[in-house]
C-alpha cells in the first residue's frame, strides 16, 4: 500500500512539470537513474562501463569505430571510457595487425568476471520489473524505447 501511495505520488509530480519534455523526459531520467544504481550498487560499475563490457561480451574483439556505429557512441567518449576501463584491467586494446588505424577492444577476464553478474542482475532486474509491467507491457514499453531512441536520433 504504501509503494502504491508513494507511486501515486510521483505521477502526480510529474503531471505538474513542463508539457513538452515532462511526459517522457522526465520519468525516462528518473526510471534510468534508479536502474543505474542498481546496476552500479551491484557490480561496482557505471552504466557507461557496462554498457561496453557488454557489448563486449556479444562481441569480443570489435573495433572501436565499429562499437560506435553500432551503438550511436562518440568515438572520443569511447576511447576515454575504454582508457578507463583499461586502467581498472577489464579490457585491453590493440591495434589490428591488418590496419594499425584500428583498435580492437578484448574484455580481460577481470572484465569477464564483471559480466558474470549479468544473469543474477537480469533477474533481479526483471523481478522488479514484473512487480509492475506485464509482459505485454514490457515487450510494448521496450518497443516505444527503441522507437523513441530512433526519432531522436541525429
Amino acid at each position: 500500500m504504501i509503494e502504491e501511495v508513494e507511486r501515486d505520488r510521483l505521477i502526480e509530480a510529474f503531471e505538474d512539470l513542463d508539457p513538452v519534455l515532462a511526459p517522457v523526459l522526465a520519468p525516462l531520467g528518473l526510471a534510468f537513474k534508479r536502474m543505474a544504481a542498481v546496476v552500479e550498487g551491484e557490480t561496482g560499475v557505471g552504466t557507461r562501463k557496462w554498457f561496453a563490457l557488454w557489448m563486449l561480451g556479444k562481441e569480443d574483439g570489435i573495433s572501436q569505430g565499429d562499437m560506435c556505429q553500432q551503438f550511436g557512441l562518440d568515438p572520443s567518449h569511447l576511447t576515454r571510457l575504454s582508457q578507463a576501463l583499461e586502467r581498472e584491467g577489464m579490457i585491453r586494446r590493440e591495434r589490428d595487425p591488418d590496419d594499425n588505424r584500428v583498435v580492437r577492444v578484448y574484455l580481460t577476464e577481470k572484465g569477464r568476471e564483471k559480466l558474470r553478474h549479468l544473469p543474477a542482475l537480469g533477474e533481479k532486474l526483471g523481478r522488479r520489473v514484473h512487480r509492475v509491467l506485464s509482459d505485454e507491457e514490457l515487450k510494448e514499453l521496450r518497443r516505444m524505447l527503441i522507437v523513441l531512441a530512433w526519432a531522436m536520433k541525429d
